[in-house]
């Protein structure tokens, strides 16, 4: 089985391309494929994006604070 990484969908190894997109998988040198990402990889970017941008976006606004704080 192929993965499809832009429309994110499993599709036959037998394939040329993707047949709901038609973009043809890119192989890897040596001319192996590129492995599909588990679900445990994806559940873990996943995580990473919930919880990194919060994160983010508080650092920034406690910047901001302590600016303001040391201007006055």
């Amino acid at each position: 089985m192929k993965y499809c990484k832009n429309c994110r969908i499993l599709y036959s190894s037998q394939a040329a391309a993707c047949p709901k997109c038609g973009i043809a998988e890119p192989k890897r040198e040596g001319g192996q494929e590129q492995p599909a990402p588990d679900k445990e990889e994806i559940r873990r970017d996943w995580i990473w994006l919930v919880i990194g941008v919060p994160i983010l976006i508080g650092v920034i606004y406690l910047l901001i604070l302590l600016l303001k704080s040391l201007g006055q």
